[in-house]
């Protein structure tokens, strides 16, 4: 069982470490999304801020920064495999693990996946619809973004949930994060968790994620170490620090 003075607990300090406290079992869903240090397909692109990288010069909207984002491809992988290794020592038997991506971090984010020892069950997608996507002359709009979905062992048919594959939602402007997933969507995918079941995001942004999980009555755990989205995300969540 978790200890009770970590639930309903958003922490600042760093994911890992948090992670590395928590005991075996003791987590349903870890709902999360990571820093993609994406943006770029040359290292010159990936290290520049994540206001240059994710948003667009027509954007009028001054965004918090968010650190850890500036990492090459090797180095992200590895970053991931080593929260990834604590996340399943940290699920139950039967344990879901629904973690964004984005095209460029998606190969990657599967090895670490499996790697960590999670099965790999499969990839659903966010649509963010047409008003909201990034025309690329030559070829496909980048309109979509993607949960790479796993479980620690067989999936868990009990909760009688079943999701579709493509959410399609249109995220409000301007958004209280530059990479700020939809509300109707996490309240979606929180119901993989049994009533009573804790949910456990370790990049919480702006709390959506986690925000979801309270208002489907289930207990929760989060982590961000950027004061101001801290800050923010506690507010969500009634003040819980």
């Amino acid at each position: 069982m978790t200890a009770p003075s970590t639930l309903n607990t958003l922490h600042r300090e760093n994911a890992v470490e948090i992670l590395r406290t928590l005991p075996e079992l003791s987590v349903d869903l870890f709902f999360t999304d990571p820093p993609y240090s994406s943006g770029g397909l040359h290292s010159g692109a990936r290290a520049q801020a994540p206001g240059q990288k994710y948003v667009g010069g027509d954007v009028k909207t001054k965004y918090v920064e968010f650190g850890h984002d500036n990492k090459d491809q090797r180095s992200w992988t590895f970053w991931c495999m080593t929260w990834l290794s604590e996340a399943f020592r940290v699920a139950k038997d039967g344990g879901n693990l629904v973690c964004f991506s984005d095209w460029r971090q998606l190969p990657s984010l599967t090895d670490a996946v499996q790697g960590a020892g999670f099965i790999w069950r499969g990839v659903a997608v966010w649509d963010k619809t047409p008003g909201r996507a990034r025309p690329r002359m030559g070829g496909f709009s980048q309109q979509a973004e993607f949960m790479v979905w796993a479980t620690k062992g067989a999936v868990k048919t009990d909760i009688g949930v079943c999701l579709p594959g493509v959410f399609s939602e249109r995220l409000p402007h301007p958004k209280r994060h530059m990479t700020e997933k939809p509300s109707g969507l996490a309240r979606d995918i929180v119901r993989l968790t049994p009533a009573g079941g804790v949910v456990c995001d370790p990049f919480a942004g702006s709390g959506t994620f986690l925000l979801a999980a309270q208002e489907a009555g289930l207990h929760w755990i989060g982590c961000e170490i950027e004061p101001a989205y801290h800050e923010l995300a506690s507010q969500r969540l009634g003040g819980a620090t």
